[in-house]
């Protein structure tokens, strides 16, 4: 089983992080000695740690730019007032 310290910085990937969610496109943005920074970009981008040791439950496949770029056009871009809703939400 793949664990995110295995993920390769600035590489799209798509993974299933338990078996409950929903398959997302991933990008590595930083690796810290203990954890790493990745970035979800479906259905809306969002920053999230977790430890490197951490297993996915299922690292579905990696993808080139090109494709990963495909999957965001077919979402459209988060307003900033959809934004800060959700923040409020929350």
């Amino acid at each position: 089983m793949a664990s995110f310290g295995e993920l390769k910085p600035n590489t799209y990937y798509l993974i299933q992080v338990d078996a409950d969610s929903d398959i997302e496109l991933i990008s590595v943005i930083l690796h810290t000695r203990e954890t790493v920074l990745l970035r979800s970009f479906l259905p809306q981008a969002e920053d999230f740690f977790k430890y490197q040791d951490e297993p996915i439950f299922k690292l579905v496949e990696e993808v080139d730019e090109e494709t990963a770029q495909q999957l965001e056009s077919l979402y459209p871009p988060a307003t900033e007032e959809e934004y800060y809703e959700e923040e409020a939400e929350e």
